[in-house]
């Protein structure tokens, strides 16, 4: 949707867009394990796959509307700065509220569900770096593949994980199904009129302002997108219920390549991925790297430690994210 407005007037619509969202997104989630919950399915099904798909819906939504106003640098800047975002999130969650036993306390599918996005967002980094423009009238082969990998992982991640799961604390809520479905329903019609808006102000901000559409898109938009996430992350990791935390954010890191695919048969002309520059790359590269460490602790299932220069640690993957932005923004001037 694109919008004829100042700065000051774009600045209030986005900050009136991205409280709707992050309002409308966390009881999305919400509701979501209050669904799982009343229909008997574990926390585990639900992080990878209900939770991650609830509270991505932001960065879907906003994802297919900067698409259909040209802008398809935020669209791209929004998924692969909200996937860097997710693992340096979980990195800080974990290390202030969490165990330093977490990755000793999950089970080990995890794994597949973080290489299931390093795949995808490696697909699609790949897509942009050969400023891939295939298409067949509205048909886009690269979403295809997106969207085919998604589906096909995420059911052998069901098949793969049935049974492996282990008891958690249990969900003491005293909502009913009927409450999960209507408050489901409701927080998506809210996201489905908001995010619009937060995709046309974020394009005007980068007009008026002089910034680069994917700096916008990996800084602003992705910080806000990614709040629903953070807050599960954050009462999962409270409540000690580790395999939601963690299989929520990378669930999540896989749902936003998936919406990406989608986005892309939603483009003007060519395929998105032929619009993208240097800073959209980049920051796909740093999402490809900060999975790629974080692959590397579940695997090794140690303690965290915060400052280490043996292993992946803290202190690096959040230094890590921050040298992304920077260099985001310097490749986008």
């Amino acid at each position: 949707m694109e919008l004829d407005l100042g700065l000051p007037a774009a600045i209030g619509v986005f900050l009136l867009c991205a409280t709707a969202i992050i309002g409308a997104a966390i009881l999305l989630a919400q509701s979501s394990d209050v669904i799982a919950d009343k229909s008997g399915w574990g926390r585990l099904w639900v992080g990878a796959l209900l939770l991650a798909g609830a509270t991505s819906l932001p960065e879907t939504v906003t994802a297919v509307s900067a698409v259909r106003i040209g802008a398809p640098a935020i669209a791209a800047g929004n998924i692969f700065g909200a996937n860097m975002l997710n693992v340096s999130n979980l990195a800080i969650v974990i290390a202030l509220l969490g165990s330093r036993n977490a990755f000793q306390r999950i089970v080990p599918h995890q794994v597949f569900l973080l290489g299931l996005a390093l795949v995808m967002t490696g697909t699609a980094l790949f897509f942009a770096l050969v400023h891939f423009n295939l298409r067949f009238a509205f048909i886009s082969p690269a979403g295809l593949v997106l969207l085919g990998v998604y589906a096909v992982g995420s059911r052998f991640l069901y098949r793969y994980s049935n049974g492996s799961q282990v008891p958690e604390n249990p969900n003491n809520t005293t909502h009913s199904l009927k409450w999960g479905i209507g408050s489901f329903s409701l927080a998506a019609v809210a996201i489905f009129v908001a995010a619009p808006f937060l995709a046309g102000s974020t394009d005007r901000i980068a007009e008026l302002t002089g910034l680069s559409q994917g700096f916008v898109g990996v800084l602003f938009v992705s910080l806000i997108t990614t709040l629903p996430e953070l807050t599960a992350t954050v009462t999962a990791v409270r409540i000690g219920a580790y395999d939601l935390a963690i299989s929520g954010m990378y669930g999540s890191n896989a749902f936003n390549v998936a919406a990406l695919g989608l986005a892309d048969f939603f483009s003007p002309g060519g395929s998105l991925f032929s619009n993208l520059g240097r800073s959209e790359i980049a920051a796909g590269g740093m999402a490809l790297l900060l999975m790629g460490l974080a692959l590397v602790q579940l695997r090794q299932h140690k303690p965290v430690v915060h400052f280490s220069l043996r292993r992946p640690n803290t202190a690096f993957i959040v230094s890590l994210y921050l040298f992304g932005l920077y260099l985001v923004y310097s490749l986008s001037n």
